[in-house]
C-alpha cells in the first residue's frame, strides 16, 4: 500500500488536493491511501514518528517569509523515512529549474492551481509512477547528463523525460521535455540522444522521440502522453507503437 502525505501552508489549496486525490483513488481502484494533510515541517515530522512507512509526499515550495522551504522540509521528511518519494507543488516553474540545477533529485512537480481536471491528471500520474517503482528513492536511479551551454549541466532522470524534439530553427539543436513541465535544449541529434536513452524510448516520427512509459493513446497521427500533450507519431511508427503497447 502507498501512502500519500500533502504538506502545504495553504489550507485551501490542501483541502482541494485531499479531495482531488481520494477522488483518483477511488475511480481508479489504485491501493493508495491518504495518510494526512498538514501545514507545517513540525506536524509532518510529529506525523511520520508515530506513522512510519513508504510515502508519497506533495510538498509546497515556498512556506512564506522567514520560514524553510520545500528543500529545507524535504530534507527533514526524508531523514525521517527512507522509501520518501517527494513531488513539489508549485506555481512558479522557474524554482522547478532551480532545484534539478542544484542536484536534488525530486520525484517530480505539480502545478498549483482549481484547474480540478488538471489537478487531478497531475496527482494520478504521480500515484502511478510511485506504484511502478516499488523502491525506495536512494535506489539508484539512472540520469542523463544534458550540456545547456557556458559551462552549465543538468542531470535529469530518465523517469522524468516525456519526449525529445528536434528544434526547427537550431541547427542540431534537440529539447527535451519533462513531466514538469521544463524544457531543456541542448545540442545535438534525436539519432544520438536515441543511443544514449536506450530501450525505454522509441523515435516515433522524423522530429519526436517518446518515452514508451509515459504513452498512454495513440490516434489520428498523434500520441497521448500522460500528461494529456499531444505529439506527432508517423504513419509508419503507429502500428510499432501499438505493437509495443499491446504487450505491455
Amino acid at each position: 500500500m502507498l501512502n500519500i502525505l500533502f504538506c502545504d501552508d495553504d489550507p485551501f489549496f490542501l483541502e482541494l488536493e485531499r479531495k482531488a486525490a481520494e477522488e483518483v483513488i477511488r475511480k481508479d481502484d489504485l491501493p493508495v491511501r491518504v495518510g494526512a494533510s498538514l501545514r507545517s515541517a513540525g506536524e509532518a515530522a510529529a506525523f511520520l514518528e508515530r506513522h512510519p512507512g513508504r510515502y508519497l509526499v506533495f510538498l509546497d515550495l515556498d512556506f512564506g517569509p522567514g520560514k524553510p522551504n520545500g528543500l529545507d522540509l524535504s530534507a527533514a521528511l526524508r531523514r525521517r523515512g527512507k522509501g520518501m518519494q517527494i513531488v513539489y507543488t508549485t506555481n512558479h516553474q522557474e524554482k522547478a529549474m532551480d532545484i534539478l540545477r542544484s542536484g536534488t533529485e525530486p520525484f517530480g512537480f505539480l502545478e498549483k492551481g482549481t484547474d480540478l481536471p488538471r489537478l487531478k491528471a497531475g496527482l494520478c500520474r504521480y500515484m502511478r509512477m510511485a506504484l511502478r517503482r516499488g523502491k525506495p528513492e536512494e535506489e539508484t536511479e539512472e540520469r542523463i547528463l544534458l550540456n545547456l551551454g557556458a559551462g552549465e549541466t543538468v542531470e535529469v532522470p530518465l523517469s522524468e523525460i516525456l519526449y525529445v524534439e528536434a528544434e526547427k530553427h537550431i541547427s542540431h539543436g534537440i529539447t527535451y521535455h519533462t513531466l514538469n513541465g521544463s524544457s531543456l535544449t541542448v545540442l545535438g541529434t534525436l539519432e544520438k540522444e536515441g543511443r544514449r536513452l536506450g530501450d525505454g524510448f522509441l523515435r516515433v516520427h522524423r522530429s519526436y522521440l517518446a518515452a514508451k512509459g509515459q504513452i498512454v493513446a495513440v490516434r489520428s497521427g498523434y500520441l497521448t502522453l500522460s500528461d494529456r500533450r499531444e505529439i506527432p507519431c508517423s504513419l509508419k511508427m503507429r502500428s510499432e507503437v501499438r505493437r509495443w503497447a499491446a504487450g505491455n
